[in-house]
């Protein structure tokens, strides 16, 4: 396993995670767009019930994710020179992720996290980024994840890190999501691109039509395409064959750092040289671990975990669409 190297390129934050009861918030859904909104009384106090703080963005998630899983892991990202980005430092030595390519920059990224009947939302603050400065350096797989505005700078030395031989998996954030064309010259050439039910929707359009948006993953230039859906599973395309797999049962405390934990499982396993059918199972293994944990890596499982869960698994269905 440790033979096989990845980087990390993205964000990362300081998380704090305000716990509601179900009593102070309420939620008002829409039956035909089935979106819904959470709702608090406008100019009143808001009880939490408990405060959970910790780290993230996807690039700190998804290497710790890799590093459990087996893989030499680094992670590029950008912390502030303040007391924020020393204690993230501090906290990806302790899980023994090499810090080689972080740089020190402004301001260390926070995010505010209202966590409610088991789902998240996020208030981020992202600040500004010389991605010019991105470090990488020769290795098996690069990981792209979220990252703010300007990030598509370093875009061309990613591209010629693949033509060195990397493989790369992309996994866009809000700014990249908004400014997906920017990105056209890494998702031409990336090995996996994974995206969630509603950014597919954004980008590609055609809802309740999933296996035209994984074709068109891949007719971007795609080789594995992933659409992940939360409660309804995931989606996947490759070579011609698209597959659904279903989602695990699993009391959700908190889906924060859901969608990383299985882009860790998933990527992690694909890297290690397991099928598609296979990597699905490890990435929904992750997920569901996660998510009965506070926190947006808490529950991440090591490769023999996953290995062993999967075994285990009756449940699991793989179904052609």
């Amino acid at each position: 396993m440790g033979n096989v190297s990845i980087i990390c390129i993205g964000d990362s934050s300081c998380d704090k995670i305000l716990e509601i009861d179900p009593g102070d918030a309420g939620l008002l859904c829409n039956l035909k767009s089935h979106k819904c909104e959470i709702t608090f009384n406008y100019g009143e106090k808001i009880p939490v019930k408990a405060i959970h703080e910790g780290f993230g963005g996807s690039a700190l998630n998804c290497a710790l994710g890799f590093e459990k899983i087996g893989l030499q892991t680094k992670i590029s990202t950008f912390v502030g020179n303040d007391e924020a980005g020393k204690n993230i430092i501090r906290f990806l030595h302790e899980n023994k992720i090499d810090l080689d390519l972080v740089s020190v920059q402004g301001e260390t990224n926070q995010s505010s996290i209202v966590s409610f009947q088991g789902e998240r939302t996020v208030f981020s603050y992202h600040a500004k980024r010389n991605y010019d400065e991105v470090q990488s350096e020769k290795t098996d797989w690069i990981y792209l994840s979220s990252a703010g505005a300007g990030s598509d700078a370093y875009q061309d030395k990613v591209v010629q890190f693949n033509e060195r031989g990397a493989k790369i998996a992309f996994n866009p954030g809000s700014w990249q999501l908004n400014n997906f064309s920017r990105f056209s010259k890494i998702i031409k050439v990336c090995d996996v691109l994974i995206l969630n039910r509603p950014e597919a929707d954004l980008i590609i359009g055609e809802e309740d039509k999933v296996k035209s948006q994984l074709q068109k993953m891949n007719e971007m230039g795609a080789k594995i395409a992933v659409i992940t859906d939360g409660k309804n599973g995931a989606y996947l395309g490759a070579n011609g064959h698209y597959l659904h797999i279903n989602a695990l049962t699993a009391k959700a405390v908190d889906s924060t750092g859901a969608g990383d934990s299985f882009s860790a499982g998933f990527v992690g396993s694909i890297a290690l040289g397991n099928s598609l059918e296979e990597s699905a199972k490890w990435g929904m293994v992750n997920s569901g671990s996660v998510i009965e944990q506070f926190g947006a890596n808490k529950g991440l499982l090591d490769g023999d975990e996953i290995s062993k869960r999967v075994e285990s698994i009756k449940s699991f269905k793989m179904t052609l669409i």
